[in-house]
């Protein structure tokens, strides 16, 4: 026969379940967040030095080091869920806030594939106003999964960081607008990994040394 919980005992039980992912959560090394810091921090070097280098039409072959991030993904989400399946400890937060990504990368996808097939549809001076966006766009979304992150795990420099990726989408829309400058934004966005990614990435490196 079941044993039937009642008010008290769920709570407890919840409650324990919210600290026990947490623990897990700091014992991790962070391994995911310095691995995708230090990619997207050199491919969007790599596309702001591609700007400068590359002249004319060849401009374009820039953006193709964004390809990278596609098998990357794949091979990294494959290897993680690998891990899930051999580990005995499974939690529900955890799983909600590992697949914060996951909608992540999805909604990224399907966003830049919509910026291709509008700048296809509509052949004029407001396509090209379709790809800007989408570095700003990018950076708000990060920022969004990061402040999720960061709550449900409390832990405040994924918080700090969502605040830099969103000041940062702002800083991109101005150096278009203002300057003109768009190769900027690839700078800026490698400034953002390195801030709000490969920095509390090993800040929880460090905490998962201390906590074993």
């Amino acid at each position: 026969m079941e044993k039937e919980f009642n008010e008290q005992e769920s709570l407890r039980l919840i409650t324990n379940m919210i600290a026990d992912a947490k623990g897990r959560f700091q014992k991790n090394s962070g391994s995911n967040i310095i691995l995708w810091g230090y990619c997207i921090a050199i491919l969007a070097l790599a596309n702001f030095i591609l700007l400068q280098v590359l002249e004319g039409e060849g401009k374009a072959f820039a953006y193709c080091v964004w390809i990278c991030t596609i098998p990357l993904f794949i091979v990294n989400y494959l290897n993680e869920g690998r891990k899930a399946r051999k580990s005995n400890s499974k939690n529900y937060i955890e799983f909600i806030a590992g697949n914060v990504w996951l909608g992540f990368f999805i909604s990224t996808m399907i966003f830049v594939a919509s910026v291709f097939i509008l700048s296809g549809v509509y052949r004029s001076n407001t396509s090209g106003l379709l790809f800007v966006v989408i570095s700003p766009m990018i950076m708000s979304i990060t920022g969004l999964c990061l402040f999720i992150n960061g709550l449900i795990y409390r832990f405040k420099p994924f918080v700090y960081g969502s605040a830099i990726f969103w000041v940062s989408a702002l800083l991109s829309a101005l150096v278009l607008t203002v300057w003109e400058m768009q190769h900027l934004q690839f700078l800026i966005l490698s400034i953002c990994m390195v801030f709000g990614f490969i920095l509390p990435g090993h800040i929880l490196y460090r905490k998962s040394k201390e906590d074993v």
